[in-house]
């Protein structure tokens, strides 16, 4: 049921009183000296433009007007630095409304004049307020480059408190971009600014502690993000800053929601909702309207979801926001579709309602996910022939907005392929030097029966026996050959087979679909990006016995880089390399450190609650190469690595080829693992090979 329909008079009475008391007070003091202040000068227009300042969060309909009283004075005074401020808080009081055109307009105004008086500092607020302007727009991208103009001048400045208030608006932005290790450095940076200069008992502090709430509920840290909430709300109401009280309720709401409370986030999005209305902030109730509207929707109560989203439907009819009315006509269609009084037809309405917005708001997304639903209505409908359109068109919009999934199956497809390649090469290369080996015991056996029947001719026996004595350390040492190269295919097959586990290749997949289902397409193409060309090193590496430790390195870091995406950069990772190694001319075997390095991510640092650091470093001692690989992780004792006979397949793969190693080279290459308090030290030593 809407919410007019369920307010108890009582109560919003004694909420009223205690909600905009001191802001009431202040409009009255004001409102006094304006009466008593009829002279047009500048004292008058001082008090107007402090009034249209205080309705902005109160009635910014009165706001507006005071605000174009204020800018006719200016004129007729002359006092442009007056003008610039009234056009400002016209602009605030117009953001207030929703009317974001209008808004845009006076602060653009407010600029001009500011710039003509080159007034830095009042330029760059106003770049500020249209990033906000922006922000309600749903455009975070053009928001953040708002923000990062002003943040340089405040930094030039040197003015603290505007360079934290940009930091924290940067770091919303980030958020509603899915870029969550920006947005918690921005917010980190804006709080450790306000501790600083002493200022944790502002509303701007309270601010940041409910959008690092709200980053922790995106992160399904909710009892976090609910404590955080919860701190900002007991400020906003000790300091009766009413907006701030209702965003953190909406806020808390949503934690609820997320965890089942769906009950208790109804309360909160009520009183929410209570607040924005007596504020007049229109874009506040629509959002409390819908919040509700969604929570029903998710308890399977469609009737009453129903009755908010036509609520809903109502406000953003007003403010002409088709992004919005997109989302509340694809909700009705839900609810039409799925409640217990189904009504097909109405649903089929609303869908193409919501598609029709979702074109006009240039939404492709949201365009998609109306064709996609009326199709699946269609179906059910038996109108098939719409139904198959319908799909036809929204798979057509997927992939022109799904670009990075294409890309994703396309290094995929080409992984595979090269691969199996590779795969197929190797295979044959041992196929064929077992085919030897089995040839020359064959012709072996039939030297020997030859032999044997010239035997009758003692003479030539001996003679025959001489050559075959030769032929025959000749053949045992091929023998030899043989089956050394045939354990270098298998080791060489199996090493590659490591490093292109199908295993990690389905997580990272995996791990970039996941970042393209949070919306987070940057993180995805970065990773996909570096996965390919990780896949490519590997694929090039794996045809050379050796390659330069310069190559190897740069190889086995972008791997490090992969893992730490797929773990939420869990870890950290560090090279360290003496001065006396050549990284150009010293050589070693592809990806030799590589099984180490994977044991030390997923069977050390990944059971670690705390981030996790891996050294890789690499000297020179007594002519060998000696590579080491520390981390800092719960080692093996504690994840039960150190059992016995307990070995993993990587280990072994690198000794075989270390055994391979030391035979051509004739030296005594070894594996050491040196167990610590935290973690453990993996110590290579290799033959040392130089290039030149």
């Amino acid at each position: 049921m809407p919410y007019n329909r369920i307010k108890l008079l009582t109560l919003l009475l004694l909420l009223s009183v205690y909600g905009l008391s001191a802001q009431r007070a202040k409009i009255d003091s004001l409102n006094y000296l304006l009466k008593k202040a009829p002279k047009q000068d500048s004292v008058r227009l001082n008090i107007l433009n402090e009034l249209a300042y205080t309705y902005y969060s109160i009635d910014p309909r009165q706001g507006v007007e005071l605000s174009k009283n204020a800018v006719k004075l200016g004129f007729k005074l002359k006092n442009n630095k007056a003008v610039a401020t009234s056009y400002a808080y016209q602009g605030h009081n117009y953001s207030a409304l929703g009317e974001d055109s209008l808004a845009l307009d006076a602060y653009d105004k407010a600029m001009k004049i500011r710039e003509e008086n080159n007034d830095q500092i009042g330029a760059a607020r106003l770049i500020y307020n249209k990033g906000l302007v922006y922000f309600n727009e749903s455009d975070y991208a053009r928001a953040n480059d708002n923000n990062r103009k002003a943040y340089k001048v405040f930094e030039q400045a040197k003015d603290s408190f505007l360079m934290a208030k940009m930091l924290n608006s940067i770091g919303i932005n980030h958020m509603y971009l899915s870029q969550y290790p920006e947005a918690i450095k921005s917010y980190l940076d804006a709080k450790r600014i306000y501790e600083d200069i002493d200022l944790i008992n502002d509303k701007q502090y309270a601010s940041i502690l409910s959008n690092i709430g709200l980053l922790y509920a995106r992160l399904e840290k909710f009892d976090q993000s609910e404590d955080y909430q919860k701190q900002a709300l007991s400020f906003f109401k000790k300091n009766d800053f009413q907006e701030g009280v209702a965003n953190a309720l909406t806020n808390l709401g949503r934690v609820y929601n997320e965890t089942g409370k769906s009950n208790k986030a109804i309360e909160s999005y009520k009183e929410a909702y209570d607040i924005m209305e007596r504020n007049s902030n229109e874009r506040g109730m629509a959002s409390a309207l819908t919040n509700t509207g969604i929570a029903y929707t998710e308890m399977g109560q469609y009737e009453e979801a129903i009755a908010y989203f036509k609520q809903t439907q109502r406000i953003y009819e007003k403010l002409k926001n088709a992004n919005n009315l997109a989302i509340v006509h694809q909700h009705l269609g839900d609810c039409y579709a799925l409640g217990k009084q189904k009504n097909l037809k109405l649903a089929e309405k609303n869908y193409q309602t919501s598609f029709q917005y979702a074109k006009e708001a240039g939404s492709i997304n949201l365009q998609f996910n109306a064709l996609d639903q009326l199709a699946v209505l269609q179906n059910e409908m038996g109108n098939y022939k719409n139904a198959y359109k319908n799909k036809t068109d929204a798979v057509v919009l997927r992939d022109s907005f799904a670009s990075v999934e294409k890309k994703e199956e396309i290094a995929l497809l080409e992984a595979d392929y090269e691969y199996e390649k590779e795969k197929s090469a190797l295979l044959a290369a041992h196929e064929k030097e077992q085919a030897i080996s089995n040839a020359e015991m064959e012709r072996q056996k039939l030297m020997i029966t030859g032999l044997s029947m010239g035997a009758l001719l003692i003479v030539v026996f001996s003679a025959i026996a001489f050559q075959l004595y030769k032929k025959r350390e000749r053949i045992l040492s091929e023998k030899k050959i043989s089956e050394f190269k045939t354990k270098v295919a298998e080791t060489e097959l199996k090493a590659l087979r490591s490093q292109m586990n199908p295993h990690f290749i389905f997580n990272a997949m995996n791990s970039i679909s996941d970042y393209m289902a949070k919306n987070d397409l940057e993180t995805a193409n970065t990773f996909l990006v570096k996965f390919s060309k990780l896949i490519r090193a590997i694929l090039e590496s794996s045809e050379k016995k050796w390659i330069s430790l310069e190559e190897d390195l740069e190889i086995t870091g972008l791997y490090m880089q992969i893992e730490a995406l797929r773990l939420k950069n869990k870890f950290v990772h560090s090279f360290s390399i003496d001065e006396k190694v050549d990284v150009e001319n010293t050589m070693v075997p592809p990806l030799i450190l590589q099984p180490f390095i994977e044991n030390s991510i997923w069977h050390g640092i990944s059971p670690k609650e705390t981030l996790g650091h891996i050294d890789v470093s690499v000297k020179i001692e007594n002519q060998f190469l000696v590579c080491r690989v520390d981390d800092d992780g719960v080692g093996r004792k504690k994840n039960g690595a150190a059992q016995k006979g307990k070995t993993s397949m990587g280990l072994k793969i690198t000794r075989n080829r270390l055994d391979i190693i030391n035979q051509l080279k004739k030296e005594n290459g070894s594996i050491q693992m040196f167990d610590k308090n935290e973690g453990l030290r993996v110590e290579l030593k290799l033959p040392l090979e130089l290039q030149f």
